[in-house]
């Protein structure tokens, strides 16, 4: 397993070939670093790309194409090997495609490409998904970075907060702020079809803003734990018992034979 770095005057990002997770992203402006660098006290995840499946269904089995499959949280690629395909100054794309493996838990043919691309204080991060089938592929995707939280010492997780681009239903009130109640980041605060096109944790000095315009799901996370996820997702785990196919499950994403299916979402610190 190899890790690849780009940087500029302002930051430096390192991914690892192990789940193409970023594991470094440092300014280097104020030394400080912004990834959660797992730690199994807590979490030992540090930002999976979930595909195919976010969260995991109640009974633990997936009916796909009218057949039982078994597949862990959040799916496999949180666990899988990539391959880099290219890397420049600015620039790393990872490649992950199906294997005997893969087909153990998911009968597709498919194609993962992720695009790492620093611009600035900002990383986008860019999916292509190829179905490689003679048949329509359905799949289920998200994403759960974490990040840091508090960024420096002396400082504690109720001093920051996440503020939204415009107000949002959230726990039932209208609001533009979310403050780090430990007991609701537990349970896990869910924002549904959010109008804001990003979320910004921030103690009014340093903030990390992850810009997520057009994903259905929001979920803000941390387990009583020093970092705090924003979780942008096309589908959602199961919220109660489901025993709904796999392809027929809420925000079931379908890909014609051949066909792409490209998603985004960035990261800016500061």
């Amino acid at each position: 397993m190899s890790t690849y770095t780009i940087e500029n005057q302002w930051v430096l990002v390192q991914v690892d070939e192990q789940a193409a997770e970023i594991h470094h992203f440092q300014s280097k402006e104020n030394g400080l670093e912004y990834m959660w660098q797992g730690n199994p006290k807590y979490w030992s995840g540090r930002n999976p790309t979930l595909f195919p499946m976010v969260g995991k269904s109640k009974s633990g089995y997936l009916t796909i194409k009218g057949k039982p499959y078994q597949m862990g949280n959040h799916g496999f690629t949180r666990n899988s090997l990539f391959h880099c395909i290219h890397h420049d100054e600015n620039t790393i794309a990872m490649v992950l495609e199906d294997s005997e493996d893969t087909l153990k838990q998911y009968p597709y043919h498919f194609r993962l490409v992720i695009d790492y691309i620093l611009v600035a204080k900002k990383l986008v991060i860019h999916y292509s998904i190829e179905n490689k089938n003679e048949e329509v592929m359905p799949f289920h995707f998200g994403l759960h970075p974490a990040f840091n939280c508090p960024l420096e010492k002396g400082k504690h997780q109720q001093d920051y907060h996440i503020e939204l681009a415009q107000e949002e239903l959230v726990n039932g009130v209208l609001t533009s702020k979310i403050d780090l109640d430990p007991v609701e980041l537990r349970k896990t605060i869910i924002l549904e079809k959010p109008s804001s096109r990003w979320s910004k944790l921030s103690d009014g000095k340093h903030f990390v803003k992850v810009f997520h315009d057009g994903y259905p799901w929001l979920a803000y996370w941390s387990p009583e734990a020093p970092f705090v996820c924003i979780e942008p997702w096309y589908s959602h785990t199961d919220f109660t018992e489901n025993h709904l196919d796999y392809e027929e499950r809420e925000g079931c994403i379908k890909i014609e034979p051949k066909g792409v299916w490209q998603c985004s979402y960035s990261i800016e610190i500061d």
